[in-house]
């Protein structure tokens, strides 16, 4: 563990999504990072899209403009990295932000992959990615074909001081466990319910058990969902038009509602909703200003169930709630920094800090050869 391993941060067990959604002006990043520093939150999470979030750029600057909150990917998808590129990203930033950084992958879409006309991630990939990072950056080297790719050679004149801890975005039962064996963190699917977090950790900690781990070496973070007292618009925007972004998607909405234990049978009328004629996408062609008229179909249970929407006081209580179902850190997802100043205030007053105070919810670099 790093000489900085332990946040000075007031709320380290809370994180943010910074640049939530689609964008096109990632210069608000110099604003939203520095004030999520100083507002006491103990993690900021730059998210990867092809477009205007190149991920590796808006962390080198959420680097260079804070220093003491932690800097997580949030998540990167590993087929459209060469690995040397990833070792190198890992270790520049590992001495750039002092050791305050962690590299999170996820699985992504198969369609997605097929356009670009990479090779499609799969669970092998996913552990060998993190068994080849590992190894490099501990100086050793990699000569060989796997999944991956076909390397000749690679290697790094000079090991970092420090190797970031790596986590995985996990939804499913095989991804959870595979987390829980060779991960040091995993970072749970965003408007998940109380029962399926609890369900999920318990994957995440059995498998970690079971592959001669500490029970608790793979941190387990939930993505809260939360709009504190916000317009009716915005809430809409930020809770259910984003839901609506996971739901619409076929197959991935199918196994969010078998997670949470939701009756499917509403996914085909919104599917068939005249907003998406001509094959549009909710994620794609549409802000989330603009579905509301979708997400009124959603059965009433749906966000109360899996996010955080009402008063601050309300939110705050729901943040604990994530605690209690098993989560070691949670993730704030679609709310700007300035828009949960009454949240923390609210969070204060009910956060149990001396728990905290014994339980540092970041992650911990594992040698490599783990889980296996």
């Amino acid at each position: 563990m790093g000489v900085n391993s332990r946040m000075s941060q007031e709320f380290p067990e809370l994180g943010i999504y910074t640049l939530p959604g689609r964008i096109s002006d990632p210069k608000r990043t110099l604003e939203e990072v520095p004030l999520a520093e100083r507002l006491g939150i103990g993690s900021v999470w730059p998210a990867e899209r092809y477009d205007f979030k190149n991920v590796e750029v808006l962390c080198g600057a959420a680097a260079a403009i804070t220093s003491q909150i932690k800097i997580a990917t949030g998540l990167m998808n590993y087929p459209t990295h060469h690995p040397m590129e990833l070792c190198s990203f890992g270790a520049t930033m590992s001495h750039l932000s002092d050791n305050r950084f962690a590299m999170g992958f996820a699985r992504g879409f198969d369609a997605l992959y097929d356009i670009f006309g990479t090779k499609r991630a799969n669970l092998q990939g996913l552990r060998e990615i993190s068994e080849v990072l590992r190894g490099l950056w501990s100086g050793g080297t990699f000569s060989g074909e796997n999944s991956l790719g076909n390397f000749p050679y690679l290697y790094m004149s000079e090991a970092p001081k420090e190797a970031p801890p790596m986590l995985l975005g996990a939804m499913g039962p095989k991804a959870l466990a595979l987390a829980g064996r060779h991960y040091d963190g995993v970072l749970l699917h965003p408007c998940l319910t109380d029962k399926a977090i609890a369900e999920s950790a318990e994957i995440v900690r059995g498998a970690a058990e079971r592959a001669g781990r500490e029970r608790d070496a793979c941190k387990v973070w939930a993505t809260l969902v939360i709009a504190a007292d916000q317009s009716e618009e915005e809430t809409l925007a930020i809770g259910p038009a984003r839901l609506l972004t996971y739901i619409h998607m076929q197959n991935y909405g199918e196994l969010l509602c078998k997670i949470n234990d939701w009756d499917p049978v509403v996914l085909t009328k919104i599917r068939n909703h005249p907003l998406f004629e001509g094959g549009k996408s909710a994620d794609q062609d549409f802000t989330r200003y603009e579905t509301a008229e979708v997400t009124s179909l959603f059965p009433g249970h749906w966000m109360p169930e899996s996010a955080a929407l009402g008063s601050a006081g309300y939110c705050a209580k729901r943040i604990n709630d994530q605690f209690d179902a098993g989560a070691d850190g949670v993730l704030f997802h679609g709310s700007l920094p300035r828009q949960v100043e009454g949240l923390l205030e609210a969070y204060r007053a009910v956060r149990r800090v001396g728990y905290f105070d014994k339980h540092d919810p970041w992650f911990v670099p594992s040698p490599p050869g783990t889980g296996l």
